[in-house]
């Protein structure tokens, strides 16, 4: 699965892909021990962090493999191999800085029971799509680091790796930085917020300690985020990504932005478009011809070159560029007392 994913509370574009391991494929009820699939190291490098993600299936390990670039792998069901000894001293919501050399090809882990997170960061390399990098020095430092992971594999392994990306348009990796300075287009923050840590900027006002983390009182840091975006896999499609739908304290969802007949699509809504009402809907998927039949309970990712189109209507949502480079949004077909403004 691309770079990319808007879903629940990552509204704004996932910066790390997944892997859809093949035990998916079978009911979580009917799994053994012999479905884990064991999970190496793509080249060699150090491991420097084992970490508990408050499950005791859920971990994340970060390996750096010199010249600035890490990989990242994240809701890692079992730590084994060579950090078997380093699992057996974490606790749940734990944390150890380590200093383990790993090859490549050397297990590190085990999976089974859910997709496993991978990213590469390259401290070398910098996003050029994103509007305000700053925006996410208050709670995602890395994301603009966040690279193709492809050129860094050898030919055989990268065209395995091709060949099962469920995008299949360029770039195939997923694009995460859609930000058109001008339009709606790209990720946004609610005004008053820090960006994407999600803190009031009222808070740090006079205050003595600064601090990251939610905003108190609010359900999640992304209660403030916004992403207007193309979808990972079918980039035809604009998706509507909210930590703000109904309640002001966050309710992450996603919609399906319908650009009707005649209407301009977000990334050419600009502010002498005006005021534009767009209609809001559940996402259906559509398989390729000739797809097997999923199996009842099952849990693998969807095909390669799936597309997707609205299905049942939910909402409209009025959605207007402001001279001065902000948004005004509001649910619903008008705009009222109630309009949000969202800032890069």
């Amino acid at each position: 699965i691309p770079y990319g994913m808007m879903v629940s509370g990552h509204v704004t574009p996932i910066d790390h892909a997944y892997f859809g391991i093949k035990s998916l494929s079978i009911p979580k009820a009917s799994r053994t021990d012999n479905d884990y699939v064991s999970i190496t190291s793509p080249a060699d490098g150090v491991i420097t962090e084992l970490g508990s993600l408050g499950s005791s299936t859920s971990h994340r390990v970060v390996i750096n493999h010199g010249c600035n670039v890490f990989t990242v792998y994240m809701v890692l069901n079992k730590p084994s191999g060579v950090l078997a000894e380093s699992f057996s001293k974490l606790s749940n919501n734990g944390y150890l800085s380590l200093n383990i050399p790993i090859k490549a090809g050397q297990e590190f882990g085990l999976q089974r029971d859910n997709m496993l997170d991978f990213n590469v960061f390259d401290g070398t390399q910098w996003l050029s799509g994103f509007a305000n990098p700053h925006a996410y020095l208050t709670g995602d430092t890395y994301k603009p680091y966040t690279a193709d992971y492809l050129p860094f594999f050898t030919g055989e392994i990268r065209t395995v790796l091709e060949n099962s990306l469920q995008r299949t348009s360029a770039p195939r990796i997923g694009k995460i930085d859609q930000d058109i300075v001008g339009s709606a287009s790209g990720n946004w923050f609610l005004a008053g917020t820090n960006g994407y840590g999600g803190g009031l900027v009222s808070s740090y006002e006079n205050a003595s300690t600064a601090y990251f983390g939610s905003a108190v009182g609010k359900n999640d840091y992304s209660w403030s985020h916004l992403a207007i975006a193309r979808h990972e896999v079918d980039p035809t499609q604009w998706i509507f990504s909210t930590g703000w739908y109904k309640n002001p304290n966050g309710d992450a969802s996603q919609f399906l932005l319908v650009v009707g007949s005649g209407q301009v699509a977000t990334d050419k809504l600009l502010a002498s478009s005006g005021a534009v009402v767009y209609n809001l809907t559940q996402v259906t998927y559509e398989y390729p011809a000739g797809t097997p039949a999923r199996v009842d309970g099952s849990e693998e990712a969807f095909p390669v070159g799936y597309k997707i189109k609205g299905g049942q209507a939910i909402d409209s949502v009025v959605i207007q560029v402001n001279s001065d480079n902000t948004l005004s949004v509001e649910i619903g077909s008008a705009f009222t007392t109630a309009k949000r403004t969202y800032t890069r």
